[in-house]
């Protein structure tokens, strides 16, 4: 597997990490001060929601020239019992892919929400459970399952 991509997929996560939690301090500001959902709430929440997709997509491209994957695929049965190997093409794959799945639905379901409160309430809810699914996910230097660098050198 190119180490470019790891490389790229691994620190985009920050972009993506930064604009979820950014996003998730304006929705509860605006919510908890009755403040009005503005133009650059609207332009913010898609552009963090364009980081995610494109960091799913950089993952995609990961999870299908990867050797992990390719490993995983060769011997289910035998593959779960190796962490890495699980973690890699199961847990962390799919609850990424239920994170994207809620960032992507709270934000257009906020787009389409009226009044300015509703909204906010709307990208809390789904972008702070999308939040906790990322934060728990990613693969973490102390992590058990990772058993080598993530940062290509």
């Amino acid at each position: 597997m190119d180490s470019l991509e790891i490389f790229i997929h691994s620190w985009m996560r920050w972009l993506v990490c930064f604009g979820v939690i950014a996003n998730l301090l304006l929705a509860y500001y605006g919510y908890f001060a009755n403040k009005r959902f503005t133009l650059f709430n609207k332009i913010f929440s898609h552009v963090s929601v364009a980081f995610v997709h494109i960091q799913f997509i950089s993952g995609l491209v990961l999870y299908y020239n990867s050797e992990i994957t390719s490993m995983f695929f060769a011997d289910m049965k035998g593959s779960m019992s190796n962490l890495e190997v699980r973690y890699f093409s199961i847990e962390h794959s799919l609850l990424m892919l239920i994170a994207v799945v809620l960032i992507t639905v709270g934000s257009f379901k906020a787009k389409r929400i009226q009044g300015d409160k509703n909204k906010f309430k709307t990208l809390m809810i789904y972008f702070t459970l999308a939040c906790i699914l990322i934060l728990a996910a990613i693969p973490w230097e102390f992590s058990p399952y990772v058993q080598r660098p993530l940062f290509a050198s």
